[in-house]
């Protein structure tokens, strides 16, 4: 591992976004997301996520800055760090990937080391919707599939379910209507902490998520 790149922010929508900036901004490979709750509960979402990159050393720094800069205009920056030339046995802390738990992807594997997978190209959007509890992510998750042609394809539980991030794909104006009928249901009965849409996400983001469901 020539450099590796981390970035901690409030939410899992903050992080899957930045992925997708960093791995959009520069050559590098983003290896995992992992998480821990806030010390504080006057915080902007309940849930700390940590992405991490690897590449070369200038690949990593433009990576972590241009997704810095995202998080920092969102409010939700916590962190970054880049580590060149990572110490011996790095990889077991690097590598840690904490999603998924749900196996709602069943072809991720439990960790990116050494293991041989090919970032995807795509041609679609990502919409990606953020609340708390069951009820309002069901609610919200209803409200979408019915406004629009898209479909789900992650599901990803935190908190006991307290927080809920879905993500559906289509065309980028069937995803947007998607991400405001769903945030506009599901906001009466429980807080909205992230929405987004993504574009064409990047393949480095898309491996992490089964998107021929």
């Amino acid at each position: 591992m020539n450099a590796l790149g981390m970035l901690e922010v409030y939410s899992f929508t903050t992080a899957v976004c930045a992925a997708d900036i960093a791995a959009k901004a520069a050559d590098v490979k983003v290896i995992a997301f992992d998480r821990t709750r806030p010390k504080s509960e006057a915080v902007p979402a309940p849930l700390v996520m940590q992405l991490k990159v690897e590449g070369d050393d200038a690949s990593v720094k433009a990576a972590i800055e241009s997704a810095s800069a995202y998080a920092e205009a969102e409010g939700m920056y916590i962190a970054s760090h880049v580590i060149s030339r990572p110490g011996q046995d790095m990889e077991k802390m690097a590598y840690l990937l904490d999603m998924n738990r749900d196996n709602y992807n069943k072809k991720l594997p439990k960790t990116f080391y050494g293991a041989d997978v090919e970032a995807p190209d795509v041609d679609f959007a990502i919409g990606l919707l953020e609340v708390s509890g069951l009820v309002a992510s069901i609610a919200g998750l209803d409200a979408m599939l019915k406004a629009a042609s898209v479909r789900l394809i992650h599901s990803e539980k935190r908190l006991g379910g307290r927080l809920v991030t879905l993500i559906v794909k289509g065309d980028i104006s069937d995803v947007q209507a998607a991400i405001d009928a769903g945030a506009n249901t599901a906001a009466p009965l429980g807080k909205v902490h992230g929405k987004a849409v993504i574009a064409n996400p990047h393949g480095e983001v898309m491996k992490f998520f089964d998107y021929e469901v």
